[in-house]
């Protein structure tokens, strides 16, 4: 695979004829949407792109540098997943782009050609005629996939035990507790024990009118003949009723809570991935590739290079495109 650059074009201080390729380079993979992982002493790198020359062109990269490398399609149309071994020549690369569990970028990334090589190659693409697209990690950061066998099981659930077995702890101190019965007797009060002696009580006032009294049940006879049955005594009894509508009760706050899966609104950011986002942008910006930002809800994530100018300042940064890509695929 040549990467040497054309003669009409100036050799760059960055670009793929600058060094040897070396295991690091894998960084420009990192700055995509690649993955890193690390076990003891050793790391792998993974990667999913959508068309099978893109894991063609990485599995050449990657054996150029002296890694075990393997491709597979994912399921998906037109995706496939590169990884690599296990090996001790990624460790250093795990423990620039690690903290804990999470990708990290480090602040002193360098994105010379060997690097933007492989990023072109695993994410790379046309956006017009004027602009070319370095696509990013998703919006939300990769969690590795868990393992049947460590499921266990939900709290609560009781477990057959063999005959014979002690109780749980717990439960052996709830059984004591509940079928404890005190034989101790009643302590009988003390005999001959004078009461206190009381204050004068004060006089209770009582209203003459009881919220609950229904009043006498017989009225005085001058009342009875003021008294019609027939007919209600209020002057508003002839007047048309109205029903008053029935309170509505106020709408729920809308709660936060997580999906089926686990996650959060598909929409939102990790705090992490943009920080990555930015640091990847600046090393950018340092080569000389300053690149507009694409959010997700635009089509991203994913930086933009606009102008012909920068798109062929790239160019001559990854070099020659591989036999493998598509001629208006790679940058020119």
């Amino acid at each position: 695979m040549s990467v040497t650059p054309a003669r009409s074009r100036q050799l760059s201080l960055f670009g793929v004829e600058a060094r040897p390729p070396t295991p690091m380079d894998l960084e420009g993979l990192l700055a995509g949407a690649g993955e890193v992982g690390r076990m003891g002493g050793t790391a792998k790198v993974s990667i999913e792109v959508e068309d099978a020359w893109r894991a063609q062109v990485l599995r050449a990269e990657c054996e150029q540098r002296g890694l075990v490398v393997s491709s597979e399609p994912t399921g998906v149309e037109d995706r496939w997943t590169v990884r690599t071994a296990y090996a001790a020549l990624l460790a250093p690369l795990a423990a620039r782009w690690l903290a804990g569990t999470g990708k990290v970028c480090p602040a002193d990334l360098v994105l010379d050609g060997r690097r933007l090589r492989l990023w072109v190659a695993a994410a790379g693409s046309w956006d017009g005629q004027r602009a070319y697209l370095l696509r990013l990690a998703p919006s939300r950061p990769h969690l590795p996939e868990e393992e049947a066998g460590d499921e266990t099981p939900p709290i609560g659930e009781d477990e057959e035990q063999p005959e014979g077995a002690p109780p749980e702890p717990a439960r052996a101190a709830q059984a004591d507790v509940v079928g404890e019965v005190d034989d101790t007797p009643d302590e009988e009060p003390a005999e001959d024990v004078p009461e206190p002696p009381r204050g004068r009580a004060k006089k209770k006032t009582t209203s003459l009118i009881s919220t609950f009294d229904p009043g006498p049940v017989d009225l005085d006879p001058a009342v009875e003949d003021w008294i019609d049955d027939s007919r209600d005594s209020w002057p508003d009894a002839d007047l048309p009723t109205v029903e008053l509508d029935p309170l509505a009760e106020p709408a729920p706050e809308p709660v936060d809570t997580p999906d089926d899966a686990g996650g959060t609104d598909e929409n939102s950011i990790d705090r992490q991935v943009a920080d990555n986002w930015v640091a990847v942008g600046d090393a950018l910006a340092a080569v000389g590739l300053i690149a507009v930002f694409v959010g997700p809800k635009a089509g991203g994530p994913a930086y933009r290079i606009v102008g012909l100018r920068r798109v062929t300042r790239l160019a001559e940064l990854v070099g020659e495109p591989p036999p493998e890509a598509p001629y208006e695929s790679w940058p020119r």
